[in-house]
């Protein structure tokens, strides 16, 4: 395609990864796999933290929420932990900025959300409440599993994902020369 003049300019990581994916979906892919290999203790600590049993005696009862989800008893919803790489825009929703994150963990169940997070904003009902003060007694406070798992391997991870991030830029600036 001669005389067709090209301008293609990358400022973050998210801009990064959505040229890679235009240049090469393999490599991109590529990039979330190697994510997902560096975070892979940290996924596993935070399963192995998750309890096998209720967590408190009420998680043994059955709960349908007002949607008709059900979230309880324990161990009836499959909670794993998963890691992503995102490269959506941000975006405002509701006065809330969304897509944020390019790099990610979180779970996938219900239940596991509730052990982790119960507490971390209102509490609206006395049953909340005491759901929230047994769980924090047991476990502490919010976030009681994910993020206390990423702390305990932060370093290595936080290391390994710069040089992912500086392998990406590496291959974009490399793919657009």
């Amino acid at each position: 395609m001669a005389g067709v003049d090209v301008d293609i300019s990358v400022v973050g990581i998210k801009d990064a990864l959505a040229a890679l994916n235009k240049i090469d979906k393999k490599a991109r892919r590529a990039i979330t796999t190697d994510f997902r290999a560096i975070v892979d203790t940290v996924i596993s600590d935070a399963q192995n933290a998750v309890p096998f049993g209720a967590p408190i005696s009420g998680f043994e009862r059955n709960w349908t929420t007002k949607s008709g989800a059900h979230l309880l008893p324990w161990g009836m919803v499959q909670d794993t932990v998963v890691a992503g790489v995102s490269g959506k825009r941000p975006k405002m929703f509701g006065g809330v900025l969304t897509n944020i994150a390019t790099f990610y963990l979180r779970f996938t169940g219900p239940t596991a959300v509730l052990l982790d997070m119960s507490g971390k904003g209102k509490v609206p009902t006395t049953q909340g409440t005491n759901m929230v003060s047994g769980l924090t007694s047991k476990y502490g406070y919010a976030s009681r599993v994910l993020y206390p798992a990423y702390e305990r391997h932060k370093d290595d991870v936080v290391e390994k994902v710069q040089t992912l991030v500086d392998k990406v830029m590496k291959q974009v600036s490399d793919e657009l020369k």
